[in-house]
């Protein structure tokens, strides 16, 4: 609860401290990110000469119920799409720049982590952690299959320590943890075989296309959202023990080939930030024309943001 409350302190500082340079920007439409700051700015637009569109960008899946107050909501897949706010959502997924991330990047991240140049090698990228990323699952998986390498890219959290320490255990050298910033990702991208990630459910998963975009197969969770992202891929349940590395044995391998090669057409074709370019502006032209209606301060409204108020109060008196 105290974190939480941290969070929201900093987002509405934050949001107040952006309207002054809003004011004085005069712009059509805020496309917003944070749920706190959207609402804000929403309820701060009758300050503005020309009232600007708020655009709220949902990177965390919320169901309708919860969305912020706003003109427009952006969701970026079509799962998410069909459980958010009806009229006011659209969908433009995240991209990957294809220039950077693409087959034929030369990489000697094999060779500077004692690598050998045949071995088969697996990847994961994300935060090393047991409650989403389940790298100990990635882990214990990866260890049935005894020719496989794992390399580890990631942020690393309190979970990290006993998480590395149980891939040395069952592993060996036979692991590599590291952190890299993102341009450098590609290397170690191009140095595996094949991607994968043991989470249950992402809202999207920007790692997917990034590995699809270098021609890796990826294989993840059975989930209808990361089968709408990835498309073409080996979808496991990721709950059950053995499923992964099951889908890395050597028998199975013959099943990566052509994603090898539909990967990077797929990244290009849904994908390339050039062409959601092109779509972010189509969508801001069209919000750009729509009506704009500032908020009507009845009754209602008034004992509603007394209410709000009431339990922001509470909630931090009772932080502290």
């Amino acid at each position: 609860m105290q974190e939480s409350e941290r969070l929201r302190l900093e987002a509405e500082t934050f949001a107040y401290a952006a309207l002054k340079p809003l004011l004085e920007g005069g712009y059509d439409i805020i496309h917003c990110l944070e749920k706190d700051v959207c609402n804000i700015i929403y309820d701060h637009r009758h300050f503005f000469s020309k009232t600007p569109k708020i655009v709220f960008s949902n990177g965390g899946a919320m169901p309708a119920r919860d969305l912020p107050r706003c003109d427009f909501v952006q969701e970026h897949t079509d799962y998410n799409l069909a459980r958010s706010a009806k009229g006011k959502a659209f969908m433009i997924p995240h991209g990957v720049d294809t220039e950077l991330f693409h087959p034929g990047v030369h990489s000697d991240f094999r060779a500077r982590h004692g690598i050998p140049e045949d071995a088969f090698v697996v990847i994961s990228v994300g935060t090393i952690c047991y409650w989403h990323k389940r790298m100990d699952y990635v882990i214990r998986e990866v260890s049935g299959v005894p020719d496989a390498w794992l390399v580890i890219v990631g942020q690393e959290c309190p979970d990290t320590p006993a998480i590395v320490q149980l891939g040395k255990e069952l592993m060996g050298e036979r692991i590599i943890f590291t952190k890299m910033a993102h341009h450098d990702l590609p290397q170690a991208y191009a140095a595996a075989d094949v991607f994968v990630l043991g989470s249950l459910f992402e809202t999207f998963g920007i790692v997917y296309i990034e590995a699809m975009a270098m021609g890796l197969p990826v294989i993840c969770t059975d989930h209808e959202n990361q089968k709408l992202i990835v498309k073409e891929g080996i979808f496991i349940d990721m709950k059950h023990p053995g499923a992964l590395r099951k889908a890395l044995e050597a028998g199975n391998r013959h099943l990566y080939a052509p994603l090898r090669n539909r990967g990077p057409q797929i990244a290009r074709e849904f994908y390339d930030l050039r062409n959601l370019r092109q779509r972010y502006i189509e969508q801001y032209r069209r919000i750009e024309t729509a009506e704009t209606r500032l908020p009507r301060y009845t009754l209602g409204t008034k004992l509603s943001a007394n209410v709000r108020n009431a339990f922001r109060r509470a909630t931090g008196l009772f932080a502290r």
